[in-house]
């Protein structure tokens, strides 16, 4: 995969590092990245990964990538047409390899779903985080970062899959009877052109033998918290999330570990902090602020109000309402807090650029969900085999954001006259009907349209 990240420079690209700039290949891609996915391919001992196993990974990507649906719908398309012969040089197994017996073919997804079985899904898991760390050292996020320094991380919870009749553990359960679903927190990273990219995620799925209780996405948040901030120590996050991670447990994690944090504040979930807010709106005349514009530049009118320093356990935190009213009289009421210091010249770039924007990852869910992706369907019976194919999903979806945003949009202007899941299913026809040539033209540069 090309280089991504800021503008070409004559003869060639430049990586800017901490050892400063140097000259990179288009065709170096993700080394890192490529090294790790042939690792859980699995290699032989003289160090060669076997192309059987690596088409398993390829297989599983092209599914999500081309918004197949399901495994049984894949599996029904894998071998039509020219798709087997494309695949096989994806993975670097041409036509004429002993191995087809003189007809390429494409093994269907059972046979992903073994191997996955019996690789850890630990370093499987590791692959989003590589191909995300590798972004930020390409300085993809940088124009997202709040004030040029915050990286915008956003949390939430979602149904995995659907349980079936097979499901020996793992999931979340409705009691001792079994596992209804299998449950996964999510964070992601706020990108370039509002995009999401799929960052880190750890499943719901873990019981105390002791106190037989079900693990909570909470409970996942220290988790995956302490996973971050062990992978990296010095970034700057602002976390954002719904209501239910409002509370003192995550406000003390982001204090210990030096983060900020813009988190969705409701009535019910926070009685007495809101009846302080109300109370003392009228006394802090000064903090508002009003915009004759909406969301996003759209038309509207917004109202900020907040008031500083009330407190939430034993955090001082700032509360700030937004009201929004759009052309046609419907209007919406949003409440934050937030560890920001919030002034006029400073609370619509915070709100607007984390609490307004946390709806990417809940598009992101229903993209995933209701276009073909496959979240939310049943993967398979056996847990880590499950795990394992939704890391690989993140692998694609990431692949499919860079692909989408990066190239695509950038180059043909028909691109922004379809959707994405109409063009996903278009890419699957044509690999179908057309073999690739067998020099494929590199794509160039990736950069998102700003």
């Amino acid at each position: 995969m090309p280089q991504a990240g800021g503008p070409p420079s004559e003869g060639g690209d430049r990586h800017r590092g901490n050892g400063g700039g140097r000259r990179r290949d288009d065709t170096q891609g993700l080394p890192r990245s490529e090294r790790s996915i042939c690792g859980v391919a699995g290699s032989s001992p003289s160090g060669h990964v076997p192309l059987q196993r690596l088409a398993y990974l390829v297989e599983r990507n092209a599914s999500v990538l081309t918004h197949a649906g399901s495994r049984n719908a894949f599996d029904q398309t894998r071998n039509s047409g020219r798709a087997a012969y494309n695949m096989g040089a994806f993975c670097g197994q041409p036509p004429d390899d002993p191995r087809f017996e003189g007809e390429p073919l494409v093994t269907c997804t059972d046979n992903l779903v073994h191997h996955l079985n019996r690789v850890d899904s630990e370093p499987v898991q590791e692959i989003p985080i590589e191909l995300c760390e590798q972004l930020i050292r390409r300085r993809v996020f940088d124009s997202a970062r709040l004030f040029g320094a915050w990286y915008i991380l956003v949390f939430d919870g979602t149904v995995q899959e659907r349980c079936r009749q097979g499901f020996e553990e793992g999931g979340k359960s409705g009691g001792k009877a079994g596992a209804p679903y299998r449950y996964v927190l999510q964070c992601g990273l706020v990108g370039p052109r509002n995009t999401f990219i799929p960052f880190m995620h750890e499943h719901v799925d873990m019981h105390d033998p002791h106190t037989e209780k079900e693990d909570c996405e909470l409970n996942a948040f220290r988790r995956l918290s302490e996973r971050i901030k062990q992978r990296f120590p010095r970034m700057r996050f602002c976390i954002v999330g719904d209501a239910l991670f409002c509370v003192s447990t995550v406000l003390d994690r982001c204090a210990e570990y030096g983060w900020k944090y813009v988190l969705t504040v409701k009535e019910g979930r926070q009685p007495n902090l809101w009846e302080e807010l109300l109370a003392l709106l009228p006394h802090s005349p000064a903090n508002t602020l009003r915009l004759w514009k909406g969301q996003d530049g759209k038309e509207g009118l917004r109202d900020f109000r907040w008031v500083s320093d009330l407190f939430l356990g034993t955090h001082a935190v700032s509360t700030v309402l937004v009201g929004e009213m759009v052309p046609g009289g419907e209007s919406t009421l949003y409440a934050y807090v937030t560890n920001f210091l919030i002034t006029p010249d400073r609370v619509v770039e915070i709100i607007g650029s984390t609490g307004r924007e946390r709806h990417l990852i809940e598009d992101y869910f229903n993209t995933e969900k209701n276009t073909g992706v496959g979240l939310g369907h049943v993967f398979c019976a056996h847990p880590t085999g499950s795990k394992n194919l939704f890391s690989l999903m993140q692998i694609a979806a990431i692949l499919w954001t860079l692909l989408y945003h990066g190239y695509l949009m950038r180059t043909f202007d028909w691109v922004a006259r379809s959707t994405q899941a109409a063009l996903a299913r278009s890419i699957a026809e044509g690999l179908r009907s057309h073999t690739l040539p067998a020099i494929l033209p590199a794509p160039g540069q990736l950069r998102f349209v700003t």
